[in-house]
């Protein structure tokens, strides 16, 4: 696997970095403030000093930043598990990684035996007394009240952990924590939606269509006429007796089976499973070791390479719009709602997004398991345990993201 990004946790770094976080907070997230109450920060004090994984829910960019500003709260420190691209992202790719890693960030290429980053996972929970944030949906969902489906492994390097520390006859606890992030706006936002609408409006609808109506309207209108410039690319067709959502969710799977087309690749699993599966595929083979190659393996290297860029906006296309759904915002029609929809839309047409704030993250913890519990239940039937963790570790994030 192709540079693999160790954790190098430095205290001065660390120390450094929460001293100037309110700094970056300001300029970067425009005000983020935590909404963390006393019930969670006294579960989280209970098992500092143990290993511990951190499972919280993924709604969007700043959750990293939310983690970190909890840490930092707590007086405590975290590791990381971060997807491998995130390391190289912008022009000080360099700079970024070094940080990174002393933060306590460690890489992992997703969907694959990326044997690297398990090591080290398994060594921080069964060697150590580490804290470990890992956010298991894999993907940003960009909804405030959508927790989508946790991949498995994460629990799995837990049980794997577990049975290194039964081999070195280590007897201590090893928890899983669901955490529950959810953004809400202590401003009036109704303006920044309008001006926002009338940005998008201007960029995909003719003057004469960009008529005054009721502000949810203007978003569904916008909605749809992209919707429709995408079934036309797609070679869609659009039947106006069927709902749109109906149109929205068989788009996406025309999308998808384009994408797999080209791939040569059949599956008869659910849209996530499908998207997950291409983006992992893609990830394995950007961030293989060309080092090692033969001349006539980079060869086919770079094929695919040429191969995925004819389909790599249609899998971004689908993870930006993955958990969308006509009648979300009509569902309750708050300003948060309203832009993460419209953070959708923008980056559909702008290729990019505005962070709009201040924000407050609300972060509820769930009770503590210490998954010893079910490491009997494990070694009897291990992939029923690990499903069924995986389950109840989901749900629990999901009860807490509704509760926030």
């Amino acid at each position: 696997m192709l540079d693999f990004k160790p954790p190098k946790p430095n205290t001065t770094a660390i120390r450094v970095a929460k001293a100037i976080i309110p700094l970056i907070n300001r300029l970067c997230l425009k005000g983020l403030t935590l909404d963390v109450d006393a019930e969670s920060i006294a579960r989280l004090k209970a098992i500092d000093g143990y290993p511990t994984a951190l499972v919280p829910n993924h709604a969007a960019r700043a959750d990293p930043a939310v983690m970190f500003l909890l840490s930092k709260q707590l007086s405590q420190q975290y590791y990381y598990m971060t997807a491998r691209e995130t390391f190289d992202k912008g022009r000080f790719g360099g700079l970024r990684s070094f940080l990174l890693q002393r933060f306590g960030a460690y890489s992992i290429v997703r969907g694959t035996a990326d044997r690297n980053a398990f090591r080290t996972t398994r060594a921080l929970f069964s060697e150590g007394d580490a804290s470990l944030v890992i956010f298991a949906e894999g993907e940003i969902s960009r909804q405030n009240d959508t927790v989508m489906r946790f991949e498995r492994g994460i629990v799995q390097l837990c049980f794997w952990a577990l049975d290194d520390m039964a081999k070195a006859e280590v007897d201590k606890p090893l928890y899983v924590v669901p955490i529950g992030i959810k953004y809400h706006y202590p401003q009036d936002m109704w303006d920044d939606i309008d001006v926002a609408l009338t940005e998008l409006e201007a960029h995909i609808l003719p003057s004469t269509d960009q008529t005054p109506i009721e502000r949810y309207e203007r978003l569904r209108r916008i909605g749809v006429a992209i919707f429709k410039t995408l079934a036309a690319e797609y070679q869609y067709n659009v039947d106006e007796t069927v709902p749109l959502d109906m149109h929205i969710q068989k788009l996406k799977e025309q999308i998808l089976s384009h994408a797999e087309k080209i791939m040569g690749i059949n599956s008869k699993a659910d849209v996530l499973t499908r998207v997950r599966t291409l983006k992992n595929i893609v990830d394995a083979e950007v961030y293989r070791d060309v080092e090692q190659m033969t001349e006539y393996e980079r060869k086919i290297h770079e094929e695919l390479l040429q191969k995925f860029q004819r389909f790599y906006p249609d899998l971004e296309r689908l993870i930006n719009f993955i958990s969308i759904t006509d009648g979300y915002v009509a569902e309750e029609q708050s300003p948060e709602r309203f832009l993460e929809v419209i953070v959708r839309l923008e980056r559909e047409v702008f290729g990019t997004s505005k962070i709009r704030g201040p924000r407050v993250a609300s972060v509820r913890v769930a009770e503590p398991r210490d998954l010893r519990e079910c490491y009997d239940t494990y070694k009897a039937q291990k992939r029923k345990a690990v499903e069924q963790v995986t389950f109840e570790l989901e749900t629990a994030v999901q009860t807490l993201v509704k509760g926030a």
